[in-house]
């Protein structure tokens, strides 16, 4: 192997190591109870080097965030691959989204703690790659979810009337609302003996319900 080639692998190999770290400790303690010297010290390096592979805590932050954002697209692309109606590829994201929150559990959160008021991530020219890569991905699953309203529409399966857009936007904040679900309503689902899975479900078909177009079509 060619010696700039070794170094580029071994320059990416410490990364990692250091990504790896980091990630178990805001996993573990969060954001704000971590510090560039908690990482430099678990990891037995001089904080210096940390900020050769990375501006500064927050970007180190976003580098663990796109990780769990990589994860979600890959599995998103890979339940809808089969689907072949609009109707069913809303139905796999979704089913996606649900398999992402029980599987990485940390990462959600992680995701949902860059989402929040904490970072100016929205019309800011400043942002780091990372957070940059993240938003594209973010975008990308927005116009998927678009491009399957459009294609249910004109299946007719998908109610006419409706703008894409807008429904796009109301089923994001739908989906939000249900990953940051209040400790109490979880405790009310729970004493009538509806689980999670049950309650997505049943979300999923007040969706459909919302959604469906129920109008004959023309049998002439």
């Amino acid at each position: 192997m060619p010696f700039t080639n070794l170094r580029e692998q071994e320059k990416e190999q410490r990364r990692n190591y250091i990504l790896d770290a980091a990630e178990k400790m805001f996993f573990s303690r969060g954001y704000d109870n971590v510090s560039m010297d908690d990482i430099a010290g678990e990891i037995g390096l001089n904080k210096a080097t940390l900020y050769i592979y990375f501006k500064n805590k927050e970007s180190l932050f976003f580098a663990v965030v796109l990780r769990g954002a990589l994860i979600l697209n890959s599995m998103i692309k890979e339940r809808i691959k089969q689907c072949e109606t609009g109707m069913e590829i809303l139905d796999a994201i979704g089913i996606a989204y649900f398999e992402f929150l029980g599987k990485y559990p940390d990462h959600s959160r992680a995701y949902l703690y860059f989402r929040s008021d904490r970072f100016s991530i929205e019309d800011n020219e400043d942002l780091c790659d990372n957070a940059k890569k993240v938003l594209e991905l973010r975008d990308e699953e927005f116009s998927i979810v678009c491009n399957a309203i459009k294609a249910g529409m004109d299946e007719g399966t998908i109610r006419p009337d409706l703008d894409p857009v807008e429904v796009t936007v109301f089923l994001t904040l739908i989906v939000k609302a249900l990953t940051e679900m209040r400790p109490n309503f979880k405790k009310v689902l729970e004493s009538r003996s509806i689980t999670p899975y049950q309650f997505f479900k049943d979300a999923a078909g007040f969706v459909h319900y919302m959604l469906a177009n129920t109008e004959k079509k023309d049998t002439k």
